[in-house]
């Protein structure tokens, strides 16, 4: 026994138990790690099977709208921290005039074909049955009282005084940038059904762009804090839905469109009486 503790030679037989056992001990280990790689990849799939998926319109609605920060100022200029030249009154509200009788004379230009041809009828007769019908969430008579193609009460325009001039810009902004909101959904339902007004109404998107650039250029200049940005929730599903059926689609495209032009109207009016 002690010649043995010195270094005896170990059976064969041994040596091949032995090793019969680590190869069984590794079989098994790979065979767990093999087991927990496969349980991660299945619940990885499950997981990745489970989570929502973004839609194009989810992308498209949780994009950055054109109507939030038109003229697309840098974070300084909105805290007026770059010397600029400041202009004056009748300037800014010259601009506004002007770039708002631009977007108005354009979605006139095309206004009586795209009647004709949605609604084989023409522009009297459309918006004579339609005249009394808005949308709660764009302007209505209150903010506006005039109808399209009339003009202002001379009662309600002598009462503009200069003192009241932010809170118009104030106020033109925000009808704007809902009219935003409506011609974004116009343009999208024709892109995507392929309909022939697509790129009039999509022009027309950013001529509302351009007038909102100058009405957020008139509110900079004169140092009044824009109120916060109109989202696009104020049109709920319920008349984004409308784009599945033609003559609901139709309808409300042309509420959207008449209400726009409007507002145009409305601008050129108000601000006209201030210069």
């Amino acid at each position: 026994q002690k010649d043995c503790e010195r270094g005896c030679a170990v059976p064969r037989s041994y040596q091949i138990q032995e090793l019969g056992i680590r190869r069984a001990k590794f079989v098994v280990a790979c065979g767990t790690w093999l087991r927990l790689g496969s349980l991660l990849v299945a619940l990885l799939a499950i997981s990745v099977q489970g989570a929502p998926t973004m839609t194009s319109e989810d992308r498209r609605l949780a994009s950055v709208p054109k109507w939030t920060n038109p003229c697309g100022f840098a974070a300084e200029e909105f805290e007026g921290d770059i010397d600029v030249m400041q202009l004056n009154d009748e300037t800014l509200l010259s601009n506004i005039v002007m770039q708002a009788k631009t977007a108005l004379s354009y979605a006139q230009g095309f206004r009586d074909d795209y009647i004709k041809r949605t609604f084989n009828t023409d522009y009297a007769d459309l918006h004579l049955t339609w005249k009394d019908n808005h949308y709660d969430w764009l302007p209505g008579p209150k903010q506006i009282p005039k109808q399209l193609g009339q003009q202002l009460d001379k009662e309600f325009l002598d009462k503009l005084e200069v003192r009241m001039l932010d809170t118009a810009l104030l106020d033109a902004y925000e009808y704007m940038q809902r009219y935003a909101v409506g011609l974004e959904q116009i343009a999208w339902d024709q892109e995507d059904h392929g309909l022939e007004f697509r790129k009039q109404f999509k022009d027309s998107e950013y001529n509302l762009r351009a007038v909102l650039c100058e009405l957020q250029m008139a509110l900079a200049e004169r140092g009044v804090v824009p109120r916060p940005d109109v989202s696009r929730d104020i049109m709920s599903r319920e008349y984004r839905d409308m784009s599945v059926s033609a003559t609901y689609r139709n309808l409300r495209d042309w509420l959207i469109f008449r209400d726009y032009m409007n507002g145009l109207e409305y601008i050129i009016e108000v601000f006209n009486q201030f210069v």
